[in-house]
């Protein structure tokens, strides 16, 4: 795992993303990690493509974006270093030097393979040590030679029974020697000097263990007779009383770790993870990923520093519009095309907001300006998001910059533009077998305009007998999303490019605005509007003008 993660700035274009919104997002992204070294900038997409762009996506050989969809703060947003672990098997002792030297309060423990087991605290040690005091018996909790040996930094002189474990009572030989063997039994541990005698005679006893304190060093007849008899003979250079403290401190830390812990994801949000180690008793909270292997291991010193993804927003500027969670991000960039909406800022920031027909042309332009390569892809890309949004160049909202900008990345991509518009007009229109939830919610937007929530959906079709029978299913379709999301006009457009003399309009909620903004009479909950074939253009602005005049105007 890296020291540190990466510093990723998503672009990003608004829900139900359309050509426009997911093409502008690509080349853009492509424009600043040729521009600016500083982050990698990525593309994404706020939702599934539609046909058109899969088509063009395809043409052009470009992968699909990511989809993101949420721009909340994760785990995976936060500069994690490698952590400190304890293996399960480690003595209590090597984890309290390894707290001690790394100046922590809490480590997670792993087993062999490195999955979470547990987690451990200096409570937890503490804790230990108290139920500790009067420790003199390892019949029920042995404790592996290798770890003791280690912990007491001791030397194993002779070992001919092959021990692995100690087991035994414990005794320390400060008494006389025939009070010692008395009380000494076959198996039990002895702690002793350098009394020679005492030790030959508990070896003939049947002592299991002698732990020789002080660096004394022992006979070779000793060695000679614990060899014979099996007994284990361990050198230490502690004196007898620390061999005690320090085989307390033997046991495994599996013995003493807290195994209940909850482990949460690499892309757990950052409130979610606040509120875990808020919970927790050890103010900390464990990764893992979903073979339950550690990958990080977080503490209340992690989130001192506010934790928030990057974002460049392309093709909308409104909150509605935007990826969930849009308000925890720190947006760096707007690039837009459409009115001014809701979207604020902490610090400020570049917005470039051009009243065109297309976000592609916006991209375009800026690429054009700083002079930089544009690939054979990336300008079939910026083609079709403005072919696309201006209607093949015949909406309103076309410019001559369109038209213009259009013209020069058609010889870049190499596609003539009248055969590739039939193409990609071709790839736009589809509603066979596809449901009317389907169709309305491929190119929906929602709007605010003067305290009025409106969800506006556009369409198009070559032949307008296909929508016609399907009427009633659309206009139940827009009234379940006007219920449901609690819209005060829901409205599905519905055009023909190639017989653009009028817009069929289907229409649930309050349908005075429409009449009011257009002078028509909504019948059946449906109307035609003549000329009214762009959205941002023709018909929000005019939808707005009448809310501002008032209804009884």
């Amino acid at each position: 795992m890296p020291t540190e993660q990466t510093n990723i700035v998503y672009v990003i274009g608004h829900r139900n993303p359309d050509t426009d919104s997911v093409c502008s997002a690509i080349a853009y992204a492509h424009f600043k990690n040729l521009t600016d070294k500083r982050f990698l900038f990525s593309p994404a997409r706020a939702g599934k493509i539609n046909d058109e762009t899969g088509f063009v996506l395809k043409k052009f050989g470009v992968p699909v974006p990511n989809v993101i969809e949420s721009l909340a703060a994760t785990v995976s947003d936060l500069k994690l270093k490698k952590p400190i672990t304890v293996n399960t098997r480690d003595s209590i002792q090597s984890l309290v030097l390894l707290m001690r030297e790394k100046g922590v309060r809490t480590v997670p423990v792993v087993d062999e393979r490195g999955r979470v087991a547990g987690i451990v605290g200096l409570k937890d040690i503490a804790e230990h040590y108290l139920n500790s005091v009067g420790f003199t018996d390892l019949s029920n909790a042995p404790i592996s030679l290798d770890i003791l040996t280690k912990t007491i930094e001791g030397r194993v002189v002779s070992n001919t029974g092959k021990m692995d474990y100690l087991r035994g009572r414990i005794f320390i030989a400060s008494m006389q020697k025939g009070t010692i063997l008395n009380r000494v039994q076959p198996g039990d541990i002895v702690i002793i000097g350098d009394q020679h005698d005492i030790q030959m005679d508990l070896i003939l006893s049947g002592c299991s263990t002698l732990i020789v304190s002080d660096g004394l060093p022992v006979g070779s007849d000793i060695i000679s007779a614990a060899e014979e008899h099996g007994t284990l003979i361990i050198s230490s250079h502690h004196i007898a009383f620390a061999i005690v403290q320090l085989m307390t401190m033997s046991e495994p830390v599996e013995a003493i770790m807290y195994t209940e812990c909850p482990t949460l994801g690499f892309y757990t949000s950052i409130s979610d993870l606040r509120q875990k180690i808020v919970e927790s008793e050890y103010r900390s909270a464990i990764v893992a990923d979903s073979d339950n292997r550690l990958i990080a291991f977080i503490t209340r010193t992690n989130l001192l520093s506010p934790v928030r993804k990057k974002a460049i927003l392309v093709d909308h500027n409104e909150i509605s519009q935007a990826v969930d969670n849009i308000e925890d991000a720190e947006i760096l960039e707007i690039i837009d095309h459409h009115r001014v909406g809701d979207i604020s800022t902490v610090a400020p920031i570049y917005v470039y907001n051009d009243p065109i027909g297309s976000t592609c042309t916006v991209v375009a332009g800026i690429m054009f300006l700083h002079q930089v390569n544009i690939p054979a892809e990336i300008a079939g890309l910026l083609l079709s998001g403005i072919l696309s949004d201006t209607l093949l160049l015949s909406l309103s909202t076309t410019t001559d910059r369109d038209r213009d900008a259009a013209e020069y990345l058609a010889k870049l991509a190499g596609v003539p533009i009248t055969e590739y518009g039939r193409e990609l007009l071709h790839a736009s229109i589809n509603i066979e077998g596809r449901s009317a939830a389907e169709l309305i919610a491929a190119d929906f937007k929602e709007f605010l305009i003067n305290e009025k929530k409106l969800g506006i959906s556009q369409m198009m079709v070559l032949d307008c007998s296909e929508i016609d029978i399907r009427v009633e299913e659309m206009l139940d379709e827009l009234e379940r999303i006007r219920i449901a999301h609690n819209y005060d006009l829901t409205v599905l457009l519905v055009t023909n490019p190639l017989s653009a003399s009028h817009e069929r309009v289907l229409v649930k909620g309050e349908k005075w605005m429409i009449e009011k903004a257009f002078n028509v009479k909504v019948v059946g909950d449906t109307c035609f509007l003549p000329g009214v074939l762009s959205r941002k253009k023709d018909f929000i602005p005019a939808i707005g003008k009448a809310l501002s005049m008032g209804r009884s105007v």
